[in-house]
């Protein structure tokens, strides 16, 4: 049963959670509750209640997988047919018990299950658990009553805090905020019932909001909340409806008509698009650790090495040692390494100055580091990731170095945004030892990992990779060794259509304010000064070609050419003449930056030496040409099958590029259909494949007329897009998308590409 009961000798009963792996609210716990607790309200031998849960965890609240079906009802059918009223009936259950109540918090007691300790008249707390609402992170608020209780027992500026931001508190926080009514010192359950049993029943339901609260609200501090949330998270919508449920639950209504309005709201943001898009994203982080056909148990990861000292193989090196790992650091000149790690160093010793980190941490974790030239300190590490820049001969020789100074079963690992990792590997006597781990810089900041399969890892390398994704606390995806591989080749049409638009008349203003109303962290333009700019020319100028277009990267080169030749890369490039910390296509002073005069005149004469009379160009515009390429390169992808499902590259851009997660991701279909950007007649895969259509036949015509351009193909659609196309508006199962439907079926009748997840 996932609610089990028993009484203690001391007559108190204990009801407990119990449902692997957090002890989420599904249907089946909820309806195991109903029926068990009564049992002990009505046993006469039980004097008090304890509510805990099994295992590390108290309750991780709702279970996810059903608010599919939920939205399946429509919203008509589930006001008649509520299936929130289920677990607002467990929580009225609790709240009246005529017996006291006290939640025994053995874990952490998120969203729902931090309701449930709402609906206990008291709290107990583990020292390790914590009270959390994470529910705005999923565009929901607490829909179990959160919103008119917690407003009874915490100040109003740790309930928004709570609330409108998600911010758990620990359980000596929660106590001083009055939300734990006692943190235990030894046996948790044995102080809980021992509350229990000296303390009379006392429903939250049945207090009075403190006036403090009400008094704050009427001084505005309600706005002042929402001002903060939306300036932190522009387009959610969820905040709003927290307010208003704040409002009633401080207001002069009852604590039911608070229910009723938490009830409306909740109703509503379920059904909301943003809701819709996070709630997926939340979903396809717990399926991208499932990589299909990697089932191996994963090698121990006792000890790191890292190759190269510099920005990225810094930044890889602190996410390890903040875990509590060993690491070696090696670079190939003294000042490389000392230069690497003075600014670790200094890292650590900022947040040691601000308070975010301990004196006893700040020494553990450099007492973790060891900087040495010698290959042979690699001698027991059991991975080693290289970061030496991005030349293939380089990285095949150090490779080879690697491979003669290592334990015969260490990882490989080789940190690229885009070589052919199978060409590399191939150097080694074993490859089967190698994969690609693509961090994205800074590596200790950004959250995404790209895991890369090359045709001759084990099964073994690559649960590893992924295990050490999880241990680093990073968003991993597992992906296939074509060029770019998902983001970066994604990338690629989006950052070339970017350049076009500027040739064509737009101004780098204008395309960068257009991507950031849509909703990207940063416009194209900025992120190419913050990547570097001479990322590409480097790599078109080892190979000799400066005209050589792949996956990876298109032009027009010209602009930024230029750029590179003056040794102006964006932020890493300062120019002190002007004083500047940051030079590229902007002047980068400080957090101000300025477009450069300079390429606005290199701007002008580029289109003059191509003939090309700059236009209006409208954001509408802009938008399509920058997005629509990079979602259908995303399609080409799925149906050559070097990622495994479509949630993997939301995954990816999420995380990775600055994509705005209330959108769900390029490939959530919520993406293209809803965007409150987009005039209302362009949506959905038929818009978009007519679109690609219009912009294919445009390009095609500029670089036949005009030699000055090179040819792109990115705009010729997918299969996959236009197999979707073909079926829009077919009704799929709650939880399944129409692209990942498709790509079954095209699976499974052999259209599919060649790469490593084609045969799913």
């Amino acid at each position: 049963m996932p609610a089990t009961i028993s009484v203690r000798p001391d007559g108190v009963g204990v009801i407990t959670l119990d449902s692997p792996p957090v002890n989420s609210l599904g249907t089946e716990l909820v309806t195991s509750f109903k029926q068990e607790f009564p049992k002990l309200v009505q046993d006469p031998k039980v004097k008090a209640i304890v509510v805990t849960g099994k295992g590390a965890m108290f309750c991780g609240g709702a279970e996810i997988t059903e608010f599919a079906v939920m939205v399946a009802m429509g919203p008509e059918k589930m006001k008649e047919n509520n299936p929130v009223a289920a677990l607002s009936e467990m929580m009225d259950m609790i709240d009246a018990s005529p017996k006291t109540t006290v939640a025994a918090l053995n874990g952490p007691a998120l969203g729902g299950g931090g309701e449930v300790s709402l609906a206990c008249h008291y709290r107990v707390a583990a020292p390790n658990s914590s009270v959390g609402f994470p529910e705005v992170n999923l565009g929901l608020l607490p829909g179990g009553q959160g919103t008119q209780r917690l407003p009874r027992v915490a100040p109003l500026p740790t309930a928004m805090q709570m609330i409108l931001q998600g911010k758990p508190l620990k359980s000596d926080a929660a106590k001083k905020n009055g939300i734990v009514d006692l943190v235990a010192s030894g046996d948790l359950l044995a102080e809980a019932a021992e509350f229990a049993l000296s303390h009379p029943p006392a429903p939250i339901s049945k207090r009075e909001v403190p006036k403090t609260n009400r008094f704050m609200v009427a001084a505005g501090a309600l706005e002042s909340g929402l001002n903060t949330a939306v300036k932190a998270a522009p387009l959610m919508v969820a905040p709003r409806s927290i307010i208003k449920c704040f409002e009633a639950a401080c207001s002069k209504k009852s604590f039911r008509e608070g229910l009723q309005v938490e009830m409306e709201e909740f109703t509503k943001l379920v059904f909301s698009v943003e809701s819709a898009a996070l709630r997926h994203l939340f979903l396809a982080e717990r399926m991208a650790q499932k990589v299909p056909g990697v089932d191996e148990k994963p090698a121990p990861l006792k000890k790191i090495g890292i190759l190269g000292a510099g920005l990225m193989g810094g930044g890889i090196a602190m996410c390890f040692v903040q875990k509590g790992i060993p690491v070696v650091l090696k670079d190939a000149q003294q000042d490389w390494l000392d230069s690497g790690m003075k600014k670790i160093e200094s890292l650590w010793a900022g947040q040691l100055k601000k308070g975010r980190l301990s004196k006893d941490k700040y020494q553990q974790y450099m007492g973790l580091l060891k900087p040495t030239l010698d290959y042979a300190d690699f001698k027991d590490v059991d991975m080693v990731i290289e970061a030496v820049p991005e030349i293939m001969d380089l990285k095949k020789q150090v490779f080879l170095d690697i491979e003669k100074n290592t334990k015969p079963d260490a990882l490989i690992c080789t940190n690229t945004s885009g070589l052919n990792i199978d060409d590399i590997a191939a150097v080694l006597k074993d490859p089967s030892r190698v994969m690609g781990t693509h961090f994205f810089s800074p590596a200790n900041v950004m959250q995404l990992l790209e895991n890369v399969r090359t045709s001759k890892s084990s099964i073994r390398t690559l649960s590893t990779g992924m295990a050490m994704g999880k241990l680093i606390s990073k968003k991993c995806i597992m992906v296939g060794n074509c060029d770019g591989f998902v983001g970066n080749r994604m990338l690629a049409p989006y950052a070339g259509e970017a350049k076009m638009l500027l040739e064509e008349g737009a101004s780098v203003e204008q395309v960068d304010a257009a991507a950031v109303k849509f909703g990207m962290a940063m416009g194209p333009m900025a992120l190419g000064d913050l990547v570097g700019q001479e990322i590409f020319w480097k790599q078109r100028k080892a190979a000799n070609d400066m005209k050589k277009q792949t996956k990876t990267y298109y032009g027009p080169y010209e602009l930024t050419d230029w750029l590179c030749e003056q040794g102006r890369f964006g932020l890493k490039t300062p120019d002190p003449k002007i004083k500047a910390n940051g030079r590229g296509i902007f002047i980068h002073r400080g957090r101000d930056k300025m477009v450069d005069p300079e390429v606005v005149a290199k701007l002008d004469e580029v289109r003059k030496m191509k003939g090309m009379v700059p236009r209006q160009v409208t954001d509408e515009e802009i938008v399509e040409r920058l997005f629509y390429p990079l979602i259908n390169e995303g399609f080409k992808i799925l149906e050559e099958g070097y990622v495994a499902r479509s949630s993997d590259i939301d995954l990816a851009y999420i995380y990775g590029y600055g994509f705005p997660p209330s959108k769900g991701g390029p490939m959530n279909p919520r993406t293209q259909s809803h965007s409150r950007f987009f005039a209302e007649n362009y949506t959905g895969f038929k818009k978009i494949l007519e679109k690609l259509k219009v912009f294919d036949a445009q390009a095609k015509e500029r670089y036949t007329k005009n030699s000055q351009y090179l040819p792109v193909h990115y705009f010729e659609p997918s299969k996959l897009l236009e197999a979707c196309a073909a079926k829009e508006g077919t009704k799929v199962f709650p939880g399944q998308t129409l692209i990942d439907v498709v790509l079954k079926e095209f699976r499974k009748s052999g259209s599919a590409g060649a790469g490593p997840f084609s045969k799913l």
